[in-house]
């Protein structure tokens, strides 16, 4: 039953919706109020104008149907098709239509007409970008909270371990101390004698490279503990791995003599420079070794056991800790990098040290792994990338608790 010319026409304006019925020939047959009002058009300015023509007069250069046209995709395809397209309102000003053309086909299978259903979505695309900025702006500055967070979090972390440090350091330096003064009290007492001899000569000679000793060892310890205080800004330097952990152990050298921790090291020569932190990669090896050094106190066996290699095929250089102690379960793996996580006592600290660890190594685009055996010893091994600029992340490393 066919609807008469009235009829159709009252349904077609009562439609909020934007309708041209358009002839294969391109050319607007109907179209509804919405579409008039929209368009701020009189319907005899679009009656019988090809319809690419309403679309793309001098006022409408921003258009792109014509490198889009919905119709070519309903002929080729032979069924519906929708799209969206940008058109410029009567204001001159772009809008987002989301455009929707179905094909009313003649009995030999032609096509008789195109019925386009359009609607403004421009609104909606405002919408949307708000909501992006809004979303991007929130990422921002979560991600700015994060970063101020893990900083302090660091400098926590590092004030800790300076704190403990520090009760070990006083000893180391006392011994020296009181053996310089011993020294100089000798030193002073064979200058008061009238007449010097030769071999007391001698002997003075020998205290003051005594002296000299011990004295270049209390400044390289308190260097050392001067520039781990230090509460530096991320700044990738290149320099060479194997200095940087001799360095660190001369820092824990009375921690380790205290709890007779007996230290292997097998560092390979020769290896290539990284490009990293150096004061937080000193930071998570003074970790490591603190962690190891808590984890053998009641051992058989006490030994820690520090090794570096090269990846060549990965342009890296692998750094490896273990330690002889009690071992980590299972199911407390998963857990040890979080921060705030810890299976000691209370008072022997917050859990934060492997949270640093983690967040430094992933921060440098590295790769952490940690496998133990309980009851047995803990090994953690870490993967430093050379080309790292400290701009480019890495991918995230594996989680934690694979052998690697």
């Amino acid at each position: 039953m066919t609807l008469p010319q009235t009829e159709m026409e009252t349904i077609l304006n009562g439609i909020r919706d934007f309708i041209l019925i358009i002839s294969p020939d391109r050319e607007i047959l109907e179209v509804n109020d919405a579409f008039l009002k929209h368009m701020n058009y009189a319907r005899e300015d679009v009656l019988g104008r090809k319809c690419h023509e309403v679309f793309k007069e001098a006022t409408r250069k921003s258009s792109n149907c014509h490198e889009k046209c919905p119709l070519e995709a309903v002929i080729r395809e032979k069924r519906h098709c929708q799209t969206e397209l940008i058109r410029l309102g009567n204001d001159g000003n772009p809008r987002y239509t989301e455009l929707t053309i179905f094909p009313v086909w003649e009995k030999k299978g032609k096509i008789s007409k195109f019925i386009e259903i359009s609607r403004d979505i421009t609104q909606r695309k405002i919408d949307e970008k708000q909501n992006q900025d809004y979303l991007i702006k929130m990422v921002e500055d979560r991600t700015r909270q994060l970063k101020e967070t893990h900083e302090r979090l660091l400098h926590q972390d590092k004030m800790a371990s300076l704190g403990k440090l520090s009760s070990c350091v006083v000893h180391e330096i006392n011994n020296p101390v009181a053996g310089i003064l011993n020294l100089v009290m000798l030193s002073k007492r064979i200058l008061k004698e009238d007449e010097i001899k030769q071999d007391e000569l001698d002997l003075f000679d020998q205290y003051l490279g005594l002296m000299e000793t011990e004295i270049r060892r209390i400044g390289r310890i308190v260097s050392n503990l001067l520039v781990f205080a230090r509460q530096s800004k991320f700044k990738v330097v290149k320099f060479d791995v194997n200095e940087l952990i001799e360095q660190t152990l001369i820092l824990n050298s009375n921690l380790l003599k205290i709890n007779k921790i007996r230290v292997i090291e097998e560092l390979e020569h020769n290896l290539p420079l990284i490009s990293a932190s150096e004061d937080q990669l000193k930071q998570v090896i003074m970790n490591l070794i603190s962690n190891a050094v808590e984890s053998m106190s009641t051992a058989s066996t006490k030994r820690l056991t520090i090794k570096t290699f090269g990846k060549p095929e990965k342009k890296a250089v692998g750094i490896q800790v273990a330690d002889t102690g009690a071992g980590i379960c299972q199911e407390t793996i998963s857990k040890i990098f979080e921060p705030f996580f810890t299976t000691k006592k209370n008072g022997k600290g917050v859990g934060l040290g492997l949270s640093v660890v983690y967040g430094i190594i992933k921060e440098h685009g590295g790769q952490l792994y940690v496998d133990s055996t309980p009851g047995k010893g803990t090994r953690f091994s870490i993967t430093l990338f050379q080309d790292f600029d400290g701009n480019r992340k890495a991918s995230a490393s594996s989680p934690p608790g694979s052998a690697g």
